[in-house]
């Protein structure tokens, strides 16, 4: 019988399950897509790949769960870290701090803007639902600025797509770059200028 290293069975299967997910991080870290092996994420956690098979079912499931796991605080964070009353400002920056977290959390980066149409269906609409609080946050930024007569008038879809393409683009050419980090203000102001000048009512 496998040694309990915590005070409770249901205890022990927590910390293995957050060791799995740890070790998981970390190999997608060091071969850098999703293209990993269940054994290698076994080897790295310590424990057997039948082990692992008892918490996780595929690849798929371990990411989406890595994504569910470690999102939410990032997006809680995005949304507290941009305040004040300019609405365009708001979303831009919202834009721009999305953007800026791939340098500081390159996995969960290219997880969500290159890795995902490589996933299951069903790991796919999990990670959607993880970070539908951004989202949300974008779309009602929208909406007021909208409103305000500041943002030129469309159907939410239509609006809510741009927004997130442009996210995207702006996105995946950080990704493609040997480095990042100095890149990054560059391409963050122009996909500020482009977002806001495309929503600009006065644009119409």
């Amino acid at each position: 019988m496998p040694r309990i290293r915590a005070e409770s069975i249901e205890a022990h299967k927590r910390l293995t399950r957050r060791d799995i997910l740890d070790a998981a991080y970390r190999v997608l870290e060091e071969v850098g897509t999703a293209d990993i092996s269940l054994a290698e994420v076994a080897y790295e956690a310590g424990i057997g790949r039948t082990t692992l098979y008892e918490y996780f079912r595929d690849k798929d499931d371990i990411i989406a769960s890595l994504v569910e796991e470690r999102l939410p605080e990032v997006v809680d964070s995005l949304i507290a870290s941009v305040g004040g009353d300019d609405i365009p400002e708001r979303l831009a920056s919202l834009a721009v701090a999305t953007v800026r977290f791939i340098i500081t959390d390159p996995v969960l980066g290219w997880i969500l803007h290159r890795e995902v149409p490589r996933l299951s269906a069903d790991a796919q609409e999990r990670i959607r639902v993880a970070h539908a609080d951004l989202a949300r946050e974008m779309v009602d930024l929208y909406r007021q600025g909208a409103s305000q007569g500041r943002f030129r008038e469309m159907p939410i879809d239509i609006a809510g797509r741009f927004v997130y393409d442009v996210i995207m683009s702006a996105a995946r050419v950080l990704i493609a770059d040997p480095d990042p980090t100095a890149r990054f203000e560059e391409v963050a102001a122009h996909m500020r200028s482009f977002l806001l000048g495309g929503l600009a009512r006065d644009a119409e």
